[in-house]
């Protein structure tokens, strides 16, 4: 499990592993005389929280404390205010009021001395955050490293997509090549490619995002009847969406293995390739105009947004004409050229052509069947 706590940049102590739960505490400061938080310490509250995630609290204790100055009553009263307003603060952050504990002490507390160069740090509260180990996710372990039983369950480690496409991240393809060479490696392996998303409910992105990865093994040479696909929408979550982080771990496909064998051969055995054929999804057109709807040119530019930084890896639109009318699709593949070289897209790296409606693709009045082709 991770235990590296202390690497923050924060005024927090790590106490080690007790029992099943492990505690990190952090002390708070405040100014004299006030128990709001300053934005200083709000940060430093939220980089712990970067770290240590509230999915993983199982309790938290919060202690209000003061200096010597003032009466014994008045510095009661202003460490409960402190306290609240410490509580307030991670209850807005996502912590569960009912996993709070709370006390206050005034000055009857001091950790520090209340000499005039050091009674500023009693000015304080602590956060005593009680860690569940169980909930911290192991280090991200390599597909080959992995054990794959029958019945096992593998989240695919760091293949992330485009947000609202099926389209792999470029950062994806060394984890798409790893799992190829697993099922090269492990004849017998049967597979069940699961797709997720995150923030809503879309249950054919879901099972878009499986299916790219079963057509990526596929069409490099794994048999199609070694794997099926299936989509769950946004129903099963790894972690709760606070963040653009927490939303891009839930865009994920996770690999059910339905069947093995110990049957093995050697890497020497197992060549491996990098091709793939994606959907475009939602790049819509004004009826019978090459100009994008704002929605279309936001939902190109998500995918842009990931090309321009794209390294290895060379692209090209594939733009049918299944709308049945050719002057209309050219311009439509202009319009492509055209964003792509305003958002800069690297014209080497990414190219875009028009080609004719394939017969088993479904006429449409509106918008072009549109294939993302990647290459490495």
């Amino acid at each position: 499990m991770y235990k590296h706590f202390l690497a923050f940049t924060l005024s927090l102590m790590f106490l080690g592993l007790k029992a099943q739960d492990s505690l990190v505490i952090m002390e708070v400061n405040y100014d004299l005389d006030v128990y709001t938080l300053t934005q200083k310490e709000k940060g430093r509250i939220d980089s712990l929280l970067s770290e240590v995630p509230m999915d993983w609290v199982k309790k938290v204790e919060v202690f209000g404390h003061t200096d010597s100055l003032a009466s014994i009553e008045y510095n009661r009263k202003l460490s409960k205010n402190r306290v609240l307003s410490a509580l307030k603060y991670l209850v807005y952050k996502g912590l569960d009021p009912q996993k709070a504990k709370t006390d206050f002490y005034g000055e009857e507390k001091p950790k520090y001395n209340n000499s005039p160069d050091t009674r500023f740090r009693n000015r304080r509260v602590e956060l005593w955050f009680h860690i569940e180990v169980a909930q911290i996710p192991e280090p991200d372990k390599k597909l080959n490293e992995i054990d794959l039983k029958t019945g096992d369950k593998i989240q695919i480690p760091n293949l992330n997509f485009v947000g609202n496409q099926a389209i792999p991240m470029w950062q994806s393809f060394p984890v798409l090549e790893e799992l190829l060479l697993l099922m090269q490696q492990n004849p017998d392996l049967e597979i069940e490619l699961q797709g997720h998303v995150c923030c809503s409910d879309n249950q054919e992105l879901s099972q878009q995002r499986a299916f790219m990865v079963r057509e990526f093994l596929r069409v490099n040479g794994v048999e199609k009847k070694r794997l099926s696909y299936k989509g769950f929408s946004n129903d099963r979550p790894l972690v709760k969406e606070r963040s653009d982080e927490d939303k891009a771990k839930n865009r994920r496909v996770e690999v059910l293995v339905v069947k093995n064998s110990d049957k093995r051969l050697p890497s020497s055995e197992a060549g491996k390739r990098a091709n793939l054929r994606v959907r475009v999804n939602n790049i819509k057109f004004f009826p019978n105009k090459g100009r994008l709807y704002p929605s279309g040119d936001f939902m190109l530019g998500l995918i842009t947004e990931m090309l321009k930084d794209s390294k290895g890896v060379s692209y090209e639109f594939i733009v049918y004409d299944n709308i049945l009318d050719s002057k209309v699709t050219g311009q439509r593949v202009s319009t492509i050229r055209r964003k792509l070289t305003a958002d800069g897209v690297n014209k080497n790296s990414c190219t875009v052509k028009q080609a004719p409606k394939l017969s088993n693709m479904p006429a449409s009045k509106a918008n072009n069947y549109i294939i993302l082709e990647i290459k490495k």
